[in-house]
């Protein structure tokens, strides 16, 4: 029969693998959050931390009454899946909490660059290499899409959305279809920490033609 230390053992194993390969456990942005809440729900309820799961929880409701894949699917389109940007979401309050942990914490002075990310970004296309030559490594990556920035004074994190654009092609004389994976993909947004998240938004040039189409300057603001 399974202790409670048995089964925390097991929940915190699990966790670093979730935000790893979240294919694995959901495949939409609304099972994704499911899944983390759910999980989330069962260490705080072993470790008696009830409130603050509650608290977590609430503070995630400024994403609107969709969840956290909400305005993800609003701002994209609803047919995208989100899966990694909402893993991302949760990772931040999960390293909070204490329950992940990650490979490098920003120091002030690593973290100071971010401040001019929109600026760094304009209106033009960005690849991953050239996020991570210019601010380093990140603290995390989810998925192999979403490179998560956290700092050590534990404010809010920057996460950098890549897009892998998965398109079958087929292969002349093999007689099949191949869906090759990007071995530098485009960056469609950074979100950076505000109050709402559309306030903290930045995108690139693929990120507005994404969200606006090819025209996009016509009726936005540059």
């Amino acid at each position: 029969m399974r202790t409670a230390e048995d089964l925390r053992r097991r929940w915190h194993d699990r966790v670093r693998l979730v935000f790893a390969r979240v294919g694995m456990y959901a495949t939409t942005g609304h099972e994704m959050q499911l899944y983390a809440e759910t999980l989330l729900d069962d260490l705080c309820f072993l470790d008696e931390r009830d409130d603050e799961f509650r608290a977590a929880t609430e503070e995630l409701r400024r994403h609107g009454k969709l969840g956290v894949h909400g305005p993800f699917a609003a701002l994209f389109g609803a047919e995208g899946r989100y899966v990694p940007e909402v893993a991302s979401v949760f990772a931040e309050v999960y390293h909070r909490l204490g329950y992940l942990s990650v490979d490098r914490l920003l120091t002030v002075e690593e973290w100071a660059p971010f401040a001019d990310v929109r600026d760094w970004v304009g209106e033009r296309d960005i690849r991953r290499g050239e996020v991570v030559a210019t601010f380093g490594a990140p603290s995390l990556v989810v998925d192999k899409q979403v490179l998560c920035y956290a700092p050590a004074d534990g404010s809010g994190w920057v996460f950098v959305d890549c897009w892998d654009e998965r398109t079958p092609r087929y292969e002349p004389g093999l007689g099949r279809f191949d869906v090759p994976v990007e071995d530098d993909p485009l960056v469609r947004d950074v979100r950076v920490p505000a109050d709402t998240f559309e306030d903290g938004l930045v995108l690139t040039l693929l990120g507005r033609v994404l969200r606006w189409g090819p025209g996009w300057w016509i009726h936005h603001d540059r």
